[in-house]
């Protein structure tokens, strides 16, 4: 079995990609879905979708996303109650306490793990899984033997075929919200990624990916088990949604129909998937490699779009006619009898039969009888409904027939097949129940200011300063720091993104943590939680920025796991303050990470450390159209680059800093990246001051962050 998942931005998008050959779509409500910008649906569109899709044999999912704040948490069992009891196949969710609220409300709606959970190894699924998810939907930068490392373990998974690309890994991104204030966590990322971008002095789309096309290997997919193939674009049109699918349609079912023959590609299709919405051509993103140049659409963002006659031809064929579910009728009209309509329907092998009478008998013609032509062109008029004619069968003898009569049996019978299958399909039982309960135990915890630090200066700056109770070294750093002992504990940063390139790294330094004075780790993922807990690790486990905490069944479920939380730097004061816990850990200084890549932006420019054009782990700087400078963190490895691109500002807490003490709030953590020696000095000094009761101005350039306004 192998699902076809499209994408559905709106009601036609829907009719179209069902009609083309989806077995499911994705679709958001008026919340909770991370394309806000997209026309999305109404309760009442979904519950009617539902309806039509089930009626087909089809299923929808309904996206719920985003990362949610507490006052929408309240709101979710409410939104969600009319659509589960309405037969709702499946939610998509990033968000843990979302996940874990659900799981307690409606504990028999599949759930399944949106690719804004990051998951890129079988480790991250296993997480997943055994909390209770039916599906994980992979990240888009995993290769063809990843995935394949997943799937053999019985998972079952989704992955994207064909659409857009992200630069960076969706869920870890606060690009867009950093700059303008529309977070990709809240389904409103304005892809300032596919803006131009200066490296010394040419200005290039650096960061600008080319879309995803696989429709060349669809055939290796279907081999790899991947269960469901997601079509990206809810912020497309219904052309596209179906024209797309219909290619891929034909593909998937000409490899299942014939294993081992050949895939050609008719011309026609591949120009057709190239001209449906392509961002400056197409390739298969990074499932045949781990990154690449080729990857990259340097010179521009131009975009192919469908002639006006392809466009209309779709409309035509997918959406103008969309699906509908045969049904057989019989008529009976005789004079002096009742007249009789007989609908039947095959509903998932089961006959639905319904019976219709009219209320008086026939009457004997006085002109001319109703004939079979007659009585056959008003069976017909089902234009409206969600069913076509089949097979028919019109018995009659000479009598007179009118055609309201003949309308209205046919109304009738139809509108009670429809609530047949509504209760057939669709009705579950009233087994939700609203869980929600306000967190009203204050925790505390003892006062700790923490720095991350990346290089050996920036740590023997931090070591020896009394500002800092622990500090948390790069992975790379550690390994110089191995042998020393310190009075402050030393915890150790994990890459950012756990997989099964870099996994054998990832054993080498929880080894070397293990078996030294370091007290823990931060981490990224819950992939690398899991790896950790799989090989015995005893050490404390940290949650760093990526994993995040929203909301209080958020911060609940996380601190069952983790050893330590950093709050979500998205948060405004006012979000901030409703935690009822107060040791999580705010941001007290630093430049806020935007972005992990597993692209370079070195390789894109051919000057990869492997070349020896560029130092491994150093910092460069890209600079956008308004002169803003990001520094970008090179990470060259033999197992596996990254980039890490940062905010041209730092963030500082410094306006807030006594506020918050005074609510309760005593652990703070800085980030120190591309500071120099001099720099962080300064920096420690003005926060000293700050922390004794000064009140003075930083020197330094900075940014409130989202603190005072926070996000949408």
């Amino acid at each position: 079995m192998v699902e076809l998942l499209a994408p559905a931005g709106e009601y036609n998008s829907l009719l179209g990609a069902f009609s083309a050959g989806a077995d499911a779509v994705y679709l958001a409500g008026n919340m909770y879905g991370a394309r806000a910008s997209a026309v999305n649906f109404t309760s009442e569109e979904i519950i009617s979708a539902l309806k039509y899709a089930h009626l087909l044999n089809k299923k929808i999912y309904l996206t719920v996303n985003t990362l949610t704040k507490e006052e929408e948490l309240k709101k979710l069992y409410d939104f969600l109650r009319p659509l589960y009891l309405s037969g709702l196949d499946a939610v998509l969710v990033q968000d843990v306490g979302v996940f874990d609220y659900i799981k307690e409300c409606f504990p028999k709606l599949d759930i399944h793990m949106s690719t804004q959970a990051v998951v890129t190894s079988a480790e991250g699924a296993k997480f997943y899984r055994d909390r209770g998810a039916s599906r994980v939907v992979l990240a888009r930068e995993l290769t063809l033997p990843e995935i394949e490392s997943i799937t053999k373990e019985g998972i079952e998974t989704e992955c994207f075929v064909h659409g857009a690309m992200c630069y960076g890994y969706s869920g870890m991104c606060l690009f867009s919200s950093f700059l303008g204030g529309n977070s990709g966590n809240r389904g409103r990322c304005k892809g300032p990624c596919r803006q131009p971008y200066k490296l010394n002095s040419n200005e290039e789309y650096l960061l600008s990916l080319k879309d995803m096309c696989t429709i060349d290997i669809i055939d290796r997919l279907i081999n790899a088990n991947i269960y469901s193939f997601k079509i990206e674009g809810r912020l497309k049109s219904p052309s596209y949604a179906a024209g797309v699918s219909s290619i891929y349609r034909k593909y998937i079912d000409f490899c299942l129909e014939n294993p081992g023959k050949e895939l050609v590609i008719d011309k026609k299709d591949r120009d057709l998937l190239n001209n449906l919405y392509s961002r400056s051509g197409s390739g298969t993103g990074y499932l045949d490699r781990v990154n690449s140049p080729k990857m990259i659409t340097l010179n521009g963002g131009a975009y192919s779009k469908v002639s006006d006659e392809e466009e209309q031809a779709i409309f035509d064929k997918y959406i103008a006619n969309p699906s509908k579910k045969n049904i057989d009728i019989e008529f009976n009209a005789y004079p002096a009898s009742k007249a009789q309509i007989i609908v039947k329907c095959n509903l998932n092998g089961v006959e639905v039969v319904i019976n219709k009478e009219s209320k008086d008998d026939l009457e004997f013609p006085k002109n001319a009888p109703a004939t079979t032509e007659d009585i056959l062109k008003n069976l017909k008029k089902l234009g409206n409904t969600s069913y076509s004619l089949n097979n028919y069968s019109i018995n009659t003898a000479e009598c007179f027939v009118p055609a309201s009569l003949i309308n209205q049996l046919r109304r009738e019978a139809v509108e009670e097949l429809d609530e047949i299958v509504f209760n057939s399909l669709c009705k579950r039982a009233e087994d939700c129940h609203n869980t929600y309960k306000e967190d009203g135990n204050e925790v505390k915890i003892e006062d700790n200011i923490t720095a991350f630090v990346d290089t050996k200066d920036q740590f023997d700056i931090a070591v020896k300063s009394d500002l800092f109770t622990s500090i948390v070294v790069s992975d790379t750093l550690a390994f110089d720091l191995s042998d020393s002992i310190f009075n402050k504990k030393i915890y150790v940063e994990l890459p950012p993104v756990f997989r099964m390139q870099n996994k054998a790294y990832f054993e080498k330094i929880t080894k070397l943590v293990d078996s030294s004075y370091f007290s823990g780790v931060y981490v990224s993922q819950n992939d690398a939680y899991y790896y950790l807990k799989s090989i015995g690790f005893k050490k404390e486990i940290c949650a760093d920025t990526n994993i995040y905490s929203y909301n209080s069944y958020a911060l609940k479920a996380n601190k069952k796991i983790y050893d330590s939380i950093l709050a979500p730097i998205e948060l405004s004061a006012r979000d901030i303050e409703e935690y009822k816990d107060k040791s999580i850990s705010l941001f007290m200084y630093g430049k806020a990470p935007l972005m992990h890549s597993a692209n370079c932006i070195m390789k894109t420019k051919n000057m990869c450390a492997k070349t020896g054009k560029c130092e491994k782990n150093s910092y460069i700087e890209i600079e956008d159209r308004i002169n803003a400078k990001f520094p970008v963190r090179l990470r060259c490895s033999d197992e596996l680059c990254f980039n890490t691109i940062y905010n041209s500002k730092a963030n500082s807490l410094h306006k807030y800093y006594k506020n918050f003490k005074n609510k309760g709030f005593n652990n703070y953590y800085f980030r120190f990246t591309n500071e120099n020696s001099e720099d962080m000095n300064e920096i420690i000094a003005y926060f000293t001051e700050l922390i004794s009761g000064n009140s003075v101005n930083p020197a330094f350039d900075y940014t409130n962050g989202h603190l005072k306004s926070g996000i949408l």
